[in-house]
């Protein structure tokens, strides 16, 4: 798969509204969620929902529009079409796959389009090796010619093929390993140290091997990195890879996947666009695309050096929701969407109420992340970042076109998209202390609504 995107110029951070304009669902989702007064008052081809960070029942909750002057602005410009929106998801850990088996209701709350209360995640992210969320070490056997999944990999096959593809047939899976085995490495084990560089070639033809396995098994891989975090070594599954390694699996593994799997460069924090750049440049035509974690550096950063840039990984943790609102709105799509960004993912799945289950031989790995849902047996409560998916979703579906937006308040950061159906939608923040009039015009049409302190909005209209 060759992606290829156009980049917008750097956004500028709001300090009083940070919004997002993306591609709208169709008029099914608007029928769903608008109420029959709703319907009354606005045009039966708009819809507005918001999530309140304090406000219980105000979560995807459907907003009536109103007559009242707006404090802010959005124009969107239809005639620009600049990069194309790839897809919204989380990590299928192994604590994930655990704790969906335990409250079999949360695939359907996460995965399934229909759902009015659902987050309608259409990506999922795959470790092919044990994170700092799994209770055991674990990596795909290898004999030299055939990947072998171990049961944790099954685990996490069957949940894809059993549980989440039903419900999603369009999904999209990005595999991601987290430590080559320990035979390949450095360590002498999975936990840190670094892949060996007379072991490049066979972890290169492991890779593609897994890439084969997983389709064969029903899994619909559509992009692969090299490592997660490959400057990064710690004392759970991790693993460093060199300048020179990365390019050298480039350009052996890139050529050699299906022409539906793309294959991204990266897949480590902002600040590491350096490594990134000079991956790229020595291996000319390998990589697909490149993606980028939040946990260092700026989005800015995102500009280059690909064409097609992608967010595959951020966590929230104990901060509060509407904190959390705010800055992920801003920095997790406003800008990186304005950096060309064309799709986001977030971290755990779900995650139980200590935060896990986690690596227990692990002293640094995260102790503190936050799952899109938090599920306590059969308990299941979703949590900031499963709110902040479910208004991107409902606004942007793969095969969006980000458009240019325009502001009437200096300083909000604003992107554009449209649906491949022709929709077009708005999704945002409003990161003030007041209550605020948000009005947006797509062509003749202008619409108002009331936007909480705090509140997470989408709109969508045809």
């Amino acid at each position: 798969m060759r992606l290829r995107s156009t980049p917008l110029g750097a956004a500028l951070l709001s300090s009083l509204l940070s919004a997002s304009v993306v591609a709208a669902t169709g008029p099914s989702d608007a029928a769903a969620l608008v109420s029959p007064r709703a319907a009354a008052v606005s045009a039966p081809t708009t819809s507005f929902v918001v999530t309140s960070p304090t406000v219980a029942n105000r979560r995807l909750a459907p907003v009536a529009a109103t007559t009242r002057t707006p404090t802010v602005t959005f124009t969107v410009d239809t005639t620009r079409p600049q990069q194309t929106w790839w897809g919204t998801g989380a990590a299928l850990t192994d604590a994930s796959v655990q704790l969906l088996a335990e409250a079999p209701e949360a695939a359907g709350l996460l995965f399934d389009p229909r759902r009015a209360d659902g987050a309608r995640l259409d990506t999922l992210r795959l470790p092919l090796t044990a994170t700092d969320f799994s209770p055991t070490q674990w990596a795909w056997g290898w004999d030299g010619t055939r990947a072998t999944p171990p049961a944790e990999a099954l685990a996490a096959i069957d949940t894809v093929t059993s549980d989440v593809l039903p419900l999603r047939p369009d999904l999209r899976v990005v595999a991601t390993p987290w430590s080559a085995p320990a035979s390949m490495k450095t360590s002498g084990t999975l936990r840190g140290g670094g892949l060996a560089d007379a072991a490049v070639p066979s972890y290169g033809s492991l890779l593609l091997a897994q890439t084969r396995e997983l389709a064969a098994r029903g899994v619909p891989v559509r992009a692969l990195t090299l490592g997660n975090e490959p400057a990064h070594s710690s004392d759970y599954a991790s693993m460093t890879m060199s300048v020179a390694q990365m390019a050298a699996l480039g350009r052996q593994v890139g050529p050699a996947l299906p022409a539906d799997v793309a294959l991204w460069a990266g897949d480590h924090n902002w600040e590491h666009r350096w490594a990134y750049d000079q991956v790229v440049a020595a291996a000319p035509g390998a990589f697909d695309g490149s993606a980028y974690h939040c946990y260092g550096g700026q989005p800015g950063q995102m500009n280059g050096p690909t064409p097609f840039r992608i967010m595959t990984e951020c966590t929230g943790t104990n901060d509060g929701w509407a904190s959390s609102f705010a800055w992920q709105m801003a920095n997790l799509v406003a800008a990186p969407v304005a950096n060309g960004s064309s799709g986001l993912l977030m971290w755990n799945l779900a995650l139980d109420g200590a935060a896990g289950p986690v690596d227990a031989g692990s002293r640094w790995g995260c102790k503190t992340c936050r799952g899109l849902l938090q599920v306590d047996g059969t308990s299941v409560t979703a949590q900031p970042e499963f709110y902040l998916l479910a208004h991107l979703t409902r606004a942007a579906q793969p095969g969006a076109r980000v458009l240019p937006v325009s502001s009437s308040v200096a300083g909000t950061a604003v992107a554009g998209f449209r649906n491949p159906d022709g929709t077009v939608g708005v999704v945002g923040v409003n990161h003030t202390s007041t209550s605020q009039v948000v009005a947006v015009k797509v062509g003749a049409t202008t619409k108002r609504y009331i936007v909480g302190a705090g509140d997470l909005f989408t709109y969508t209209s045809r």
